[in-house]
């Protein structure tokens, strides 16, 4: 087996702000979705530190219609939840359906976690009930959700400067004054535009 390709933006700076930004190139007319197929998820929960390598590794083996329907709830679950951080940046209300749509997935999501007591001192671990389900990928983005939710400051939740970039973060500079998911990227090209503009 093959070890995961990583077509991923990782400007977030949480696993559930990279799941909204796996679909670049937001605002244009033709955003380009890096979660193609359920090898993809797969790949991003993985790179994310979502899922053990191992389990992984076994997941990359499925296949068939009920890895397509967790492909497709994946995706669902990132539009809710872009939804909502984009309510919150811009002080909106956030939409009602999204929050239950996403607690749905969050209620699967730890339905599929048991615990079991491992090794003569008996510690307790907590794992997923059936290793190879392929909704692991899925239930792992929910949970990474919730903490957003639910432990994240709100307030360093910020959106890209960029007049033509979509990409969300979490803002854990000391000054709290990030304005570009990457100044390697954004940042230096708005200000060349800004230079030009002033030399006109």
């Amino acid at each position: 087996m093959t070890g995961p390709t990583n077509p991923f933006d990782w400007s977030g700076g949480h696993p559930a702000l990279d799941l909204v930004n796996t679909l670049d190139e937001r605002p244009s007319d033709a955003p380009i979705e890096t979660l193609t197929a359920y090898g993809a998820l797969v790949s991003f929960t993985e790179l994310a530190g979502l899922i053990e390598p191992s389990a992984a590794k076994r997941l990359r083996s499925l296949g068939g219609p009920a890895c397509t329907r967790v492909i497709r709830r994946a995706r669902e679950l990132r539009e809710h939840l872009y939804t909502i951080v984009g309510s919150i940046h811009d002080a909106l209300s956030v939409p009602q359906n999204d929050l239950d749509a996403i607690a749905v997935e969050v209620r699967r999501a730890h339905a599929a976690r048991a615990f079991t007591a491992t090794g003569a001192s008996s510690a307790i671990i907590s794992g997923w009930r059936l290793p190879t389900s392929p909704e692991i990928p899925v239930h792992a983005c929910a949970l990474a959700i919730e903490d957003l939710l639910l432990s994240a400051d709100h307030s360093r939740i910020h959106k890209c400067g960029a007049a033509d970039c979509e990409v969300y973060f979490i803002d854990t500079s000391k000054a709290h004054r990030r304005q570009w998911c990457s100044m390697k990227n954004c940042g230096n090209r708005e200000k060349q535009r800004r230079w030009r503009s002033a030399a006109e």
